[in-house]
């Protein structure tokens, strides 16, 4: 039985006991006070009936008697009249019928031995209410007795009416109640906890976004609002669920990238070593054709390849910690740039230096920053066409930061790109030789120097890579002790 079921019967069977109880307490005095009103004119009319029988009586005018009697039931035929003689015997009645005679008989033969009036019920549920009184005469001597049966029809009647209208009052109220209950159990609980049965089954579908409505200060409005946060607690260690995860992998990978380059180190170091000498020999010996000097440059080139793609591995898993010293970041800029001037002027690319005069000493260690600036333009140099433009600058940020940004002319890269440039053998440049380890040395290298790298690119306008290297005086205590 769900629980708004429970709570609706609850509170009917609460509102039927309620009202049920103030309907019978109701009615019953309702009751009591009709009978208490027929017993108290009735003990006057037997009063009255008394003193004008017994004057009747020691004046011996029996048709007098016969009178009263008569008068009484011509003005209310519902009272009937007996008058009863010393031995119990019927002396004169009003109407009397073979139906009423033996109540007032009995009470008058009760009357006649205790001598003091008797009053009661006759004929089951208020079918008749009958008294007697004794008759004496002025001297005390008894002269019989009066006896008066009250038919209590119309009472009755005026009873039941009451009980009617009594149970249909409660019947109103009672569905009332109930409607309203009903719709405010509906409105204030089902509909809530409806809605977080919704939103529990949204999470435990894996939709840890979802939140409960707190629409109510109550016991469900604080039930909603525990709800949510436990759901953002669940969220946080989700994610920090996937970042284990995630650091987990890139140990895995830098495992196997370390196995793998010590396997290649060691397998084809020193054949491509003496491979590469010998390609070298040929390509210098003047006596050789033309051809074969060709093909030997063309093998010193691509043994210089692996070479170079053994040591890119080599170096990304098993860098060393940073030495951080400090330093002028300008001169490990420089240094880059004129490494790279030749290759830029082959691709007839122009690279432009902005670096400011008065730049404050970095906190770094200026053979890593050296490789950064080298990937990033190198990468930069790849994106751009000929006659395109590379830029390559230092800016002082905030008295905080010093910043070093590397802009390109090239097509720009792609949102869905731009989310996995940085993860380890992530590249879109298979057909020229990436490896997909350039940017993932970048983004390790400037974290260790307590920085950030950021990305910003738009389709044909270029690509701009901005590192942000933390001042000395803003560097964190553990960057300090580290140089």
């Amino acid at each position: 039985m769900r629980i708004t079921t429970k709570l609706a019967v609850g509170l009917a069977a609460t509102s039927a006991l309620v009202l049920g109880a103030y309907g019978v307490r109701r009615v019953s005095r309702e009751e009591a006070a009709q009978r208490a009103t027929a017993e108290h004119d009735l003990k006057l009319l037997l009063a009255a009936v008394k003193v004008s029988v017994e004057q009747a009586t020691r004046n011996r005018r029996a048709a007098e008697v016969n009178e009263v009697l008569e008068s009484i039931s011509n003005d209310d035929p519902s009272f009937e009249v007996f008058v009863f003689d010393t031995q119990g015997r019927l002396d004169s009645t009003s109407w009397g019928t073979v139906r009423t005679l033996p109540f007032a008989t009995t009470v008058a033969a009760e009357v006649l031995r205790t001598r003091a009036p008797l009053m009661r019920y006759e004929g089951g549920r208020l079918r008749y209410l009958t008294t007697a009184a004794p008759l004496t005469a002025d001297d005390g001597r008894p002269l019989g007795a009066v006896a008066i049966v009250q038919a209590l029809d119309q009472l009755r009647e005026q009873i039941d009416d009451k009980l009617l209208a009594t149970v249909l009052t409660i019947a109103t109220v009672f569905l009332a109640l109930v409607a309203v209950g009903w719709l405010v159990i509906v409105f204030q609980v089902r509909r809530p906890l409806g809605r977080l049965v919704d939103v529990m089954t949204r999470v435990r579908q894996g939709d840890l976004s979802a939140t409960a409505a707190v629409g109510s200060h109550d016991e469900i409005g604080e039930l909603a609002a525990a709800f949510n946060a436990m759901v953002a607690q669940l969220a946080h260690e989700e994610d920090a669920r996937r970042a284990l995860e995630a650091g987990l992998q890139r140990v895995d990978k830098l495992v196997t990238v370390g196995q793998l380059s010590a396997g290649l180190a060691h397998e084809i170091g020193s054949p491509l070593q003496v491979l590469n000498g010998r390609a070298r020999e040929l390509a210098e010996r003047p006596d050789m054709p033309a051809s074969a000097r060709r093909v030997a440059e063309m093998l010193v080139e691509q043994s210089d390849r692996i070479a170079a793609i053994v040591e890119q591995l080599l170096s990304y898993s098993r860098r060393t910690p940073a030495q951080l010293r400090l330093t002028a970041v300008d001169a490990s800029v420089r240094s880059v740039v004129r490494l790279l001037e030749g290759d830029a002027r082959r691709r007839r690319v122009t690279i432009e230096l902005s670096v400011p005069d008065g730049l404050p000493q970095v906190l770094t260690d200026p053979e890593q920053v050296q490789q950064v600036v080298l990937n990033l333009l190198t990468n930069a140099l790849r994106a751009t066409a000929e006659g395109g433009r590379v830029t390559v600058g230092l800016q002082a940020r905030d008295g905080k930061t010093l910043e070093l940004f590397v802009q390109d002319t090239g097509s720009g890269i792609d949102e869905a790109v731009r989310a996995r440039i940085f993860e380890p053998f992530f590249t879109t440049w298979n057909d020229r030789g990436g490896t997909g380890l350039g940017l993932a040395v970048v983004k390790s290298i400037v974290t260790e120097h307590r920085g950030t790298i950021e990305v910003d690119s738009k389709r044909d306008a270029g690509t701009r890579f901005t590192v942000r290297f933390p001042l000395a005086e803003a560097a964190p205590a553990a960057a300090l002790e580290v140089a």
